[in-house]
């Protein structure tokens, strides 16, 4: 069958062949293209279409593409992974719904670091932490430090057995607590464990004539006590000096001696210099100041003088050459008045004498 296909019209593309070709003998013998642009038609041996020139005749797959499509995926598990156990570590699970968010377009360890440390759940968990990097302290390096001075600052307080003044562990009210010690108070483990150590000794390791003397002499009862000795206005050394004032306040009390804050102070420094002073260790001195008190002072009154407990303790102590002298000569007066026994003795109010 012989067609003449040159008057035939297939649009854009037209045969290009000679005329009145016997198209179905023809068909896969190498002729020219019955239609531009589709190939040399069918291969009569292979019955597979003849491809125009330059053409693939196979279907490539991008394997490349795969591979780097599951790397990825696989990058992103990892990072999650990674994300997971942070947060667990630092309490903050409930941020496990925003890994997809933390994540994104990265699956860089440091840009998922710094996404994290910019929520405001990580701020709240590490409010101490972000504090100190805002003033540019950087004595709590990271994370893993800040929870290991976490654990030291919770030891102390459990230590002193007032756990309790921190909030419940685990709760935000005791993450805030420790943030105050660390970003707002800028107070060491050590500052901590020595000032909670004075409230202590005040609070729960003496009589209650010393609680009564630091709440006499600086307005602070034992409730409080403890937030107050961990005041940063307030230094360790005037700390520990209040409490040693106090003691010697109070055991001095129960030896019938009167000290105000500032000859406490006084004593207590002397006694205990910049160290923490015990019931043991001042109440021989305290217990021979009041011996003293009892003979000088009664011949001060029968003199019609007086003699403070606080000059007493400034003449035996060598803290006051006046007061010193004051002593001294009262006790001269003593001897001479009564031949060396006591101003109260029975002898010398004639207890020897019968009526």
């Amino acid at each position: 069958m012989s067609v003449d296909y040159s008057a035939m019209d297939f649009g854009d593309y037209r045969y290009q062949g000679p005329t009145n070709v016997d198209f179905i003998q023809n068909i896969g013998q190498g002729g020219p293209d019955p239609i531009q642009g589709y190939g040399t038609g069918i291969n009569r041996e292979t019955g597979q279409w003849n491809p125009p020139a330059g053409a693939s005749t196979t279907t490539t797959v991008d394997q490349a593409a795969i591979d780097k499509a599951a790397l990825k995926a696989e990058q992103r598990q990892t990072a999650a992974a990674f994300l997971r156990n942070m947060l667990a570590q630092y309490g903050m699970g409930v941020l496990a719904g925003e890994l997809d968010t933390i994540i994104k377009d990265t699956t860089s360890e440091e840009v998922m670091v710094e996404r994290l440390r910019g929520t405001e759940s990580y701020k709240q968990r590490f409010k101490g932490l972000t504090q100190l990097r805002s003033k540019g302290v950087t004595d709590i390096a990271n994370e893993g430090e800040y929870l290991r001075a976490e654990s030291a600052y919770r030891r102390v307080f459990r230590e002193a057995g007032i756990s309790n003044f921190l909030g419940e562990a685990g709760t935000q009210t005791e993450y805030d607590a420790i943030a105050k010690l660390v970003g707002d108070y800028s107070l060491s483990i050590e500052e901590v464990r020595d000032r909670v150590s004075d409230a202590q000794r005040i609070v729960a390791q003496t009589p209650q004539e010393v609680r009564d003397s630091f709440q006499r002499f600086y307005n602070v009862d034992p409730a409080t006590l403890t937030a107050y000795v961990l005041d940063p206005t307030k230094t360790t050394s005037e700390i520990n000096r209040r409490a040693n004032a106090a003691m010697i306040g109070g055991l001095g009390m129960q030896r019938g001696l009167e000290f105000g804050a500032a000859a406490a102070e006084r004593i207590g420094s002397f006694l205990g210099g910049e160290g923490d002073l015990t019931g043991t260790q001042i109440e021989p001195q305290l217990s021979e100041i009041a011996d003293v008190q009892r003979a000088t002072g009664r011949l001060a009154q029968l003199e019609r003088g007086t003699l403070t407990a606080e000059e007493t303790a400034f003449a035996q102590l060598d803290l006051d050459t006046g007061a010193k002298e004051k002593v001294k000569g009262l006790q001269s007066r003593e001897r001479a008045r009564f031949g060396g026994t006591g101003a109260f003795s029975s002898t010398a109010l004639g207890g020897g004498t019968k009526i």
